[in-house]
């Protein structure tokens, strides 16, 4: 007589997949993520291809990469140590940017008509030697307070 042993069930795996119209996660950015993987480029570098030349120039000079070596090339074109550099200054410009976010940058902000008439006067003006007496009796006094001092640590010191 043979027995039937009955076979333990597969496994099934519970998770389920959000669908599409679930708040979890951002379903197209992660299409365009795995896009990109396919392709092998990633955003930043699609996003540092798309800069304009000057934007770019400023990047590779904050990365000390020569601009007009390195201006028309892409990113993933650049060795790994080149895109580390790139990185780098990007995330030193982005501070930058940051640190001047909430204020004004308009002219008056940096060439107030008040400052430059303070500059231009000044230029334009000889300025006269100030009398010297004042620091001459500050100095004389200051030598009469050492001199007492002395004396008076000459005195302690013989008794």
């Amino acid at each position: 007589m043979s027995l039937a042993i009955k076979q333990p069930l597969p496994q099934i795996d519970n998770r389920s997949i959000p669908a599409a119209n679930e708040p979890h996660g951002d379903v197209g950015r992660e299409a365009i993520a795995a896009m990109r993987k396919m392709l092998g480029k990633t955003s930043a570098a699609s996003q540092f291809d798309k800069l304009p030349a000057q934007q770019r120039a400023l990047v590779l000079f904050g990365a000390r990469l020569k601009p007009s070596e390195y201006l028309n090339r892409p990113l993933l074109s650049l060795s790994t140590n080149e895109r580390e550099a790139v990185r780098q200054s990007l995330i030193a410009l982005t501070d930058l940017g940051r640190a001047f976010s909430n204020m004004p940058l308009s002219r008056a902000q940096f060439i107030s008509p008040r400052q430059t008439a303070v500059v231009t006067q000044a230029a334009t003006q000889t300025v006269a030697p100030q009398p010297t007496k004042h620091v001459d009796d500050e100095l004389n006094l200051i030598s009469k307070q050492a001199r007492e001092l002395m004396s008076e640590s000459d005195h302690d010191n013989k008794h």
